[in-house]
């Protein structure tokens, strides 16, 4: 039986996860990484992505929004939303898609800077929350 680690995702809204897990998968700055039992300490900004949680032979998945990951003798992930793959609304997330590409298609000159950039990392989730709920998932 491999070593097993706690975890806590928390969000701004509530503790999305708490439990024993083998590994966890993240998407940092500098790609995917893995975090077990006895890793070394590390603090880590996360980008938009994937979340992998790992115990046996159950694996859950989420879509998460950035944020960071602190792992110590225990590890806790820092996001601002989290959704579980069963749970993501595919015709809500495409919807919203839509809504955003039109919205910096309409506004790309005109725009400030700082809000298309706010609109591009929005779009970035939201095809991230699709790739997730649709099973496409990172190699």
């Amino acid at each position: 039986m491999a070593n097993k680690v706690k975890l806590e995702v928390i969000t701004p809204s509530k503790v999305f996860f708490e439990g024993e897990v083998e590994i966890v998968s993240v998407t940092t700055t500098e790609g995917s990484e893995g975090f077990m039992a006895g890793h070394s300490w590390a603090t880590k900004l996360l980008n938009v992505g994937e979340l992998h949680i790992k115990d046996g032979e159950t694996e859950k998945i989420a879509a998460i929004s950035g944020g960071f990951i602190d792992v110590k003798d225990s590890i806790v992930i820092f996001t601002d939303a989290a959704e579980w793959d069963s749970d993501i609304d595919m015709d809500r997330a495409l919807s919203t898609k839509a809504t955003i590409e039109d919205w910096i298609k309409t506004r790309t000159e005109y725009s400030d800077p700082k809000e298309l950039a706010r609109a591009q990392i929005e779009l970035a989730k939201c095809i991230n929350r699709m790739k997730v709920g649709s099973g496409r998932r990172r190699a």
